[in-house]
């Protein structure tokens, strides 16, 4: 699905922004799948660039990118998925993975938005493990060795 043109996709501070961002994080994953708060406040936000989803003019979704160039945190409030919030959100964030310095991009997808992931050219690797009691895969995207710096 086409995303919506009233549809902003920006990189905020988690100085500024980080009660914004842990709300929509704690709805979705707090509430809704059930994560202790505890595992999704890791400690690395400060050092993270975050992407925030806003919609008509209201945060709807957001997701993190790592300085190693993890993705993670990646999600969109319940009632405004299926409008390709998460897709931007995403695109977003690895355009933003693919300046940095590093060889891979990786991050741990839950078992419905695998396919989302693979279509920008990220390859499962190895099994599918447990985290915060959700089956998940690793995926990874591999820089081309011409685009290597």
């Amino acid at each position: 699905m086409t995303p919506s043109p009233s549809l902003q996709v920006i990189s905020v501070p988690w100085e500024t922004h980080g009660a914004s961002l842990l709300q929509i994080r704690h709805r979705v994953f707090t509430e809704e799948q059930h994560v202790d708060p505890e595992l999704d406040e890791d400690g690395r936000d400060p050092e993270a660039l975050h992407a925030l989803a806003v919609f008509d003019g209201r945060p709807v979704g957001c997701g993190r990118l790592l300085p190693e160039g993890r993705i993670g945190r990646l999600c969109v409030l319940p009632e405004f998925r299926r409008r390709g919030i998460g897709t931007a959100l995403f695109a977003f964030l690895f355009e933003k993975a693919r300046v940095l310095p590093v060889r891979r991009v990786v991050l741990h997808a839950q078992l419905h938005a695998v396919d989302l992931y693979a279509r920008f050219g990220f390859q499962v690797v190895g099994e599918p493990f447990l985290d915060a009691g959700i089956v998940h895969r690793e995926m990874i995207w591999e820089r081309p060795v011409e685009e290597e710096t």
